[in-house]
Formats: structure tokens, sequence, C-alpha cells
């Protein structure tokens, strides 16, 4: 425990290293032991979980007043919650609405207990306050729940939700394939609506053509219906490619996060496969609209096939944002670079060089210039105390270090409810300094702080990495890139395909290297220990930067395994290294090579080492 917790808790009361005593006396109340038996915990801000728990083993014997007032003393913490998920039911089933409603707060409640929370006022004659800011809550494309379908339907029926509202919402539920939600709440709507819908499902259902939608005459059900409808068939069905073509040059589209959802998934389909219509589908997306990944898929079918000409004038479709984003600058300054406009591709060139981004550093080399790095520091300043001090710090820290990671976080996020952007800036320095990465990560993502580049890019495990690094002959900074791309330092995280621990080595790869380099190994638990993990995972790395003779081949092979990579280097012999980045097939490992590169040049910032070239093994850049 750091100094500066030890003498905030011994300030306000707090006993130091209660935790342990706290933990037991939560248990033996869980078995029935009386709250009053440990009262002499009182003081320590573990203290509330006791309380909690006791009340939601006694509401019938605990006034509700009781209730009500722990509540309202802790109006954000996640005790409050686990604690009004059984009190709102046993208040509303005895029609007690006024303890629903004097307990409430939007900083401990899900949606379920908002819903309780509405229906409360509602049944004390408030519907104003009860329908109130209620359209995002209601607007949901699944279901709630009973709590809250009770309430829909309670404001439906006194006329308090809209045709619009409900439109809306069945039109959100069949977007995202909720068939038996829409179906339910097609029984609210009425006249032209009505008959829209039941098109929409027959439809769905195959019992009417796609074609009939054609005959609707409301523009926003008729974009609505065929964006999802043609898009959940182009998986299937030969025919909805040219249904697709036809429905953007006939603009029955007409509602841009419709054309965007239908036509996005498409275009990415169609330029991987280089086809004709790849373009004209892409004009059919509205500014702000375009994804990401469809746009770097657009630059690869351009790059394909050679078209330097168009390229700048088709990403000139991108809002203003993101044509200003270092990729897109980067590759409008190639494709002038290859039409024979120096000048102008040098002008891309800088805008692109001026960010901290992999084709930034790329663009800086080119220029020869200094990379950019943007370092903004977070130092202590007068909100630290009052963050280190909130008793949801100290039971995020405890919970932690006692192994508890779901309450730890639970209490981490109620804890950032309560902050301003500049505390959540000393959050994030807290959660560094207590070893906890990710949350410090994630911390500063959330509050769009993304220039303190000391809390995104930690050091952990500095010792080990540096004398791996030299073992293996290569930079740290290429193992701490993999390891904050993997993992964000969490040591005991798994993936769902199974890879375990800082550097997400597969239990298999491990064996296999372990085996061929003499590491001790015993098992996929060893892949938990950091050790272990960072000696295996440094070596397989090392192996594939000498198998492929470069850090972006090495992350591929890394991503999405050494066989693809060698298919994809066979399928385009001699590419310089910014065009095979781009045509990786792979979605998720180009931006993983890319993200690596990027975090390589970072951390060779973060280490005080020379930043290096990117042109190392005799590869061609651009």
């Amino acid at each position: 425990m750091n100094k500066t917790l030890i003498s905030l808790l011994l300030a306000l009361g707090y006993p130091a290293h209660a935790e342990e005593n706290i933990l037991d006396a939560e248990a033996a109340i869980k078995n029935g032991a009386p709250l009053a038996a440990y009262q002499h915990l009182a003081p320590h801000p573990l203290y509330p979980y006791l309380e909690a728990r006791y009340y939601r083993d006694n509401l019938a014997t605990t006034p509700t007043a009781t209730l009500v007032a722990f509540l309202k003393k802790y109006p954000n913490d996640p005790f409050s919650t686990t604690l009004a998920k059984q009190a709102y039911p046993y208040w509303a089933a005895g029609g007690d609405n006024d303890a629903i409603i004097q307990s409430y707060s939007p900083g401990y409640a899900d949606e379920a207990l908002e819903c309780q929370y509405r229906s409360a006022l509602m049944n004390r004659g408030k519907t104003r306050e009860a329908v109130k800011d209620s359209d995002k809550l209601l607007a949901s494309d699944k279901s709630l729940g009973a709590e809250c379908n009770s309430l829909y339907d309670r404001l439906a029926h006194s006329g308090h939700i809209n045709a619009a509202q409900h439109a809306e919402r069945f039109r959100l539920a069949m977007a995202n394939n909720n068939t038996l939600i829409a179906s339910y709440l097609a029984g609210n709507l009425q006249g032209g609506a009505a008959q829209a819908a039941q098109t929409w499902l027959d439809i769905d259902q195959n019992r009417l053509p796609i074609e009939s939608a054609y005959s609707l005459t409301d523009p926003d059900w008729r974009s609505a219906l065929l964006a999802q409808q043609l898009g959940k068939r182009l998986k299937k069905d030969p025919l909805a490619l040219a249904q697709a073509t036809n429905a953007a040059s006939m603009g029955y589209i007409s509602r841009p996060k419709d054309a965007g959802k239908l036509y996005n998934p498409l275009v990415r389909k169609l330029a991987q496969a280089d086809d004709p219509h790849t373009l004209t589908l892409w004009d059919a997306i509205p500014a702000g609209e375009h994804e990401d990944n469809t746009t770097y898929d657009l630059i690869a079918y351009d790059l394909r096939r050679g078209d330097w000409r168009g390229l700048p004038a088709h990403l000139g479709k991108l809002d203003k944002d993101t044509q200003n984003k270092a990729e897109i600058q980067y590759w409008i300054g190639k494709a002038l670079e290859k039409s024979g406009d120096r000048a102008g591709a040098d002008n891309h060139y800088r805008r692109a060089a001026s960010q901290r981004d992999f084709y930034g550093f790329l663009a800086a080399e080119k220029l020869g210039i200094a990379p950019q790095y943007h370092d903004r520091p977070v130092r202590r300043d007068h909100h630290y105390t009052t963050v280190v001090g909130r008793p949801a710090a100290y039971r995020a820290r405890i919970f932690r270090n006692l192994g508890d990671d779901a309450r730890a976080s639970q209490e981490w996020q109620a804890l950032l409810k309560t902050l301003t952007p500049a505390e959540s800036a000393q959050a994030a320095l807290y959660a560094s300094e207590i070893g906890w990465s990710v949350q410090a990560v994630t911390t500063l993502g959330k509050s769009k702080n993304y220039d303190a580049l000391a809390l995104r890019f930690p050091t952990a495990y500095e010792t080990r990495v540096r004398q791996l690094a030299s073992q293996h002959g290569i930079s740290p900074a290429k193992i701490f890139a993999i390891i904050r791309k993997e993992s964000i330092f969490q040591p005991a995280i798994a993936s769902k395909a199974g890879a375990i621990g800082l550097m997400q080595i597969m239990p298999a790869t491990a064996s296999h290297t372990a085996s061929k380099n003499g590491i001790p190994y015993s098992g996929k638990w060893q892949l938990t220990e950091p050790d272990t993990n960072l000696e295996i995972g440094s070596q397989y790395l090392t192996d594939r930067i000498n198998e492929f003779g470069h850090l972006a081949y090495a992350a591929a092979a890394y991503n999405a395994g050494p066989s693809r990579v060698n298919q994809w280097l066979a399928a385009n012999p001699g590419l310089p290294l910014d065009e095979w980045i781009a045509q990786i097939p792979f979605t998720e490992t180009r931006d993983y090579v890319k993200r690596v590169l990027e975090y390589e040049k970072v951390y060779e910032y973060r280490l005080n080492l020379p930043p290096s070239s990117y042109a190392s093994g005799g590869v061609r850049l651009w």
C-alpha cells in the first residue's frame, strides 16, 4: 500500500490492513451472522459491502428508511446496484413506490432499475417525470426485460410514445435481426407503418419477394427495409448484389445510416474480389458513413489496379476529419508522387508526418525529418489527493490486490463516473502507479487523452524485457510493442481463441517454442507467469523476425501465422512495405501490423533509444 494512501486512510480514520477481516465478515453475514457483530469495522471503506450483504438477506426486517438512506448515501457504487436489484422488486410488490423514487440514482442503476423507477413515477401519477429523457432507453432494439417491456406498454397505451418512436424501434430491431422483438413491436403500429412493417416481416420470412419493398411509398421505411434485407442476403443470394446496385442507382437507400450499413460491408467484399462494381457502391456511401476498414480495402483495391490518379478523388469522398488522418494523407501523397506532382505529394506527406501514427512515422522517414510524438505527460496536481482519497479508488486497489478483478473493475468504473476530465487524468496516473496498466490506458482513452505516453505505453517488466532483447539481438521496443498490442500488460488474460498472458501465446506454440529452444515449460498454466511468458514470447517473436527479416512480416505471422504470411508474400512478390501492409487481406492482421509498427517507434521514444529506420533487412519501404 503506498504511503500516500496509508496516510489518507489513517487521517480519515480507516483501520489499515482490515481487508481480510471484512471479507471474512461478509462470508459470515451471508451465512446468517448479524451486522451488529462487525460494527467495529464501520470506518473502513469496504464496510458498505457488509451492509449491502446484510440488507439483501434481510429486506423484510430492515426498515425501509434504512435501505433508502443507504442507497442515497452511495449513489454511484456497485454494491448499491446489487442491493437495489433486490429491494426494488420487493418494494414494487408491496406498492412502496415512494421508496423506489426516493432511493433512485442513475449512478448505480442499470436499464431494469431505471424502468422500475419510471414505473414507480407513473404509479404515483408523475407521468411527465416518467417520460422525461426516456427516448434513448426505450429506443433499444433488444428486449429490455419484463420491467422495461411493461413500462413501454404502459407508455404506449397512454399515448406517451408517438408513432415515429414506435416505427424507429421496430426498424432498429429488424436492422439487428431481432425479428421476435420486431414482431411484438409491430402490434403498436398503425396505418401505413403497420403495412410497411408487415411487408418487412413477410419478406424476411420469404412470404413475399424482396421486390415488394419497391412499392412502399414511405422512403424511410423503404430505405431501412432494403438496407437490412439486402445486407442479410448478400452472403447467400447471388442476385442480391445486382439488387443492391440497382437500389443505389435508383436512390432507394435514402437514409445515410442505412446506406452506410448496407454498402460498407458490400464494398469491402467487392474490393477484396477486385470487382468492377466497387467504385459505384463506394460512391453510394454518404460522407461520414465510410467505415475505416472499407476505406482501407478501397485503397488496397486501387493499389492493385495501379489507379494512382483515381485514388485521391476516391479518398475525397471521405469527410474532412477522416481525410486528415495520417494514413489517408500518406496515400494521397504517394498517389500524387506517382502521378508526378512532387510538391503536392510533399505537402500531404508533411501533414501525415505531423501525426503520431505508423503512416506519420513512415512519412517522416520519407521526408528525412524527425518523428513527432506529441508527448504531454500527466503529473500529479491538486486533483490527485482528491481522487486517491475516494473510497472507490481504495476499494478498487484492494480488490485488485486480493485477486477479485471483477469487483476491482466495478469499483473503478464507479469511480470514473464521478470524475471530471482533469480528475480522470489523475486517476489514470494513480492506476499506473499501482501497476494497473490496462486501467490507466482505458481511462485515458475514455477521456480522449491520447498524448500521455508514459501512461499509455507502460514499461513494466523493463529489466527482463531488456535482458531478453539483448539475448536475442533485437530491440526491446519490438517486444514491448507486441505486449502493448496483445494484452496491455495483463499477465493473466486469456483470449477466446486460447492465447494466454502478456504476449498472448497459444499453448501449442509455447510447447513447440520451448521444446525447440530448451526453455523450461510444464504446461499452459505457466503462461500466466510473466517471466515464462516473456521468455517464450520473445523467442517466438525473434524466430519470426529471423524468418521474415522485418518486424512487419513477423508481426503479421505473430497474428495470423507464418504460413499465411508466406502465402501473402508469394502472392505479391516485390511489393514495397507500405503497399504490402495495405494489401494484407485480413483486416485484423492489417490493423495489428500497423499498430505494432507504430508502437515500436513510441517505445523507442519511451526507452530513450535512437529512432530506427523502418528499412531494416533490406526491405524497400515505398
